[in-house]
């Protein structure tokens, strides 16, 4: 019932907010106080927690009736502009900072859910206060990252994901979800995690218990843009979770023939799926369907003494996990018991938990051996390579790409370092054989500058192609260093994004 009457707050303030705009538009602190309160509302309902009722009512067991016009009429969500995903990464960012405070429900295991469900779609999912954007038209996103973190870790519907996309800034304002938000999903539930564009690997993912989302251009699921999960592969046939399913949706004419829906699940043969679909991206999560302690990660007890080994200090979080706030941090050599681990965790006290790959098991292997101090310094990739989430090497990885910035956090030992990667702000661990052999300048991505003189601006970046001139004074933000002397740049005046040299700054 709480949950209802903040829904309600949250879209009235927005109709308030919609006629002050139209009636008071020179009545701007009027405007801002309402938009407050609205955020709090939001902020509010996104770390509600679930009532044990509300759990077992999860699954959404109505295929609903809709038409292709009510499809046409939905947000397109954007599946392949560049200058939209490159602000979803900035988003994802300027999250990494904070960690999102939410509870999750039991686990459920493998759950339906529809954005189109009676309980959520008139919710708003709205990041500029525009009423006509619901779950029901633009939650294909969070809906799916919704069944995703159901089915790996614990409970959470819908409209609490869709307020969290909102709250920490994974909602676009017209083209629906961000990429990066399923990226983030991974970190914030502590999920085994890989993109992929190749189908035959999906296909081999889904057999491996994975739960995949994917990214679907114009074509079998969609007439615009939208986020579909892939929950496994029977015979021939990929296994569907449609957020958008209706009753009637693969009977239309484009459609008949090229997949069969049984009960809340959509069956498509692979090759259809390879030439109907229209796929662009996809989001793979492994999935234990037998998890322990709520989290897939064993418990096991055993006391006995560890040191730290650290270059700087080790943070102690009250909880086994990233996401857990910190209490207090440890000095290199600093002696610890450890009474339980969970996955890679180690607990040393009452709530008071470190990640195990920094305990050691005598004082002479946690003193230092590290040759060369490289903290702070800026390196790129030299090759395509992988980064771990684990020191050792070993555990979730991430594919990225030859000259890729990093700057080093921490030197773990002469052949690893604990690096963040500059364009998304991962943090996550290196083989040090994959960095060029000269450091790069120190990162100012994000940082705005002043341009020093009038000058021209380029649309490729070797600073050639189509040329744009530009004043003295205009205010550029740095998106990325494409070399020590080129960066790629956004003008919020205009709204272009463009290449140029950097000694033009002021």
């Amino acid at each position: 019932m709480k949950k209802r009457i903040l829904i309600g707050l949250t879209c009235a303030l927005a109709v308030l907010i919609s006629l002050c705009t139209i009636f008071l538009p020179q009545n701007k602190e009027v405007t801002d106080s309402l938009k407050t309160i609205q955020n709090v509302v939001i902020n509010e309902i996104a770390t509600y927690e679930m009532t044990d009722k509300e759990v077992e009512e999860l699954p959404t067991t109505e295929i609903v009736e809709q038409t292709e016009e009510d499809e046409k009429n939905i947000e397109e969500q954007e599946v392949e502009d560049e200058a939209f995903e490159l602000q979803g990464e900035i988003a994802y960012e300027g999250d990494r900072a904070r960690t999102w405070d939410i509870t999750l429900g039991d686990y459920k295991g493998l759950t339906y859910y529809s954005q189109i469900d009676s309980r959520w779609k008139n919710n708003l999912y709205t990041s500029v206060g525009n009423t006509s954007q619901t779950i029901g038209t633009s939650g294909c996103g969070p809906t799916s990252a919704a069944m995703v973190v159901t089915a790996c870790k614990g409970a959470i519907t819908p409209d609490t994901m869709s307020n969290l996309f909102v709250r920490y800034g994974y909602r676009s304002a017209n083209n629906g979800t961000y990429w990066s938000a399923f990226r983030a999903v991974a970190d914030e539930f502590d999920i085994e995690y890989q993109e992929t564009i190749y189908l035959n690997t999906v296909v081999e993912l889904l057999k491996n218990n994975h739960i995949i989302v994917a990214s679907c251009g114009n074509g079998l699921f969609t007439t615009g843009g939208h986020f579909i999960v892939l929950t496994g592969v029977e015979g021939n046939y990929i296994k569907v979770y449609d957020p958008y399913l209706y009753s009637g949706k693969f009977d239309l004419s484009s459609r008949r023939g090229k997949a069969e829906v049984r009960g809340n699940i959509v069956y498509v043969t692979i090759d259809n799926f390879r030439n109907y679909a229209n796929y662009s991206n996809f989001f793979c999560y492994k999935y234990d369907e037998t998890p322990q302690v709520n989290d897939a990660k064993p418990v096991v007890t055993s006391t006995y003494t560890r040191y730290v080994k650290v270059n700087t200090s080790l943070n102690v979080r009250n909880g086994p996990g990233t996401n857990f706030n910190i209490v207090a941090s440890l000095k290199n050599n600093q002696q610890v018991t450890v009474y339980e681990t969970i996955g890679n965790w180690s607990r040393i006290g009452t709530n008071q938990w470190v990640c195990s790959d920094y305990l050691v098991s005598s004082t002479i292997s946690a003193v230092s051996t590290i040759s060369n101090n490289t903290v702070g310094q800026y390196r790129k990739l030299s090759r395509n390579c992988l980064l771990y989430v684990n020191a050792s090497l070993t555990g979730r990885y991430y594919n990225y790409l030859a000259n890729t910035q990093v700057v080093i956090l921490s030197n773990i030992s002469n052949n690893v370092d604990r690096v963040r990667v500059t364009a998304t702000g991962r943090v996550a661990y290196i083989n040090t054989n994959n960095y060029t052999n000269v450091a790069t300048r120190a990162s100012t991505v994000n940082q705005y500058r002043t341009l020093k003189s009038n000058c021209t601006l380029y649309s490729n970046s070797n600073l050639n192609g189509t040329r744009y001139s530009y004043l003295a004074n205009t205010k550029v933000q740095i998106l990325n260093h494409e070399s020590s002397t080129v960066d790629y740049i956004y003008i919020p005046a205009t709204g272009r994004y463009a290449y140029v040299n950097n000694s033009f700054y002021k």
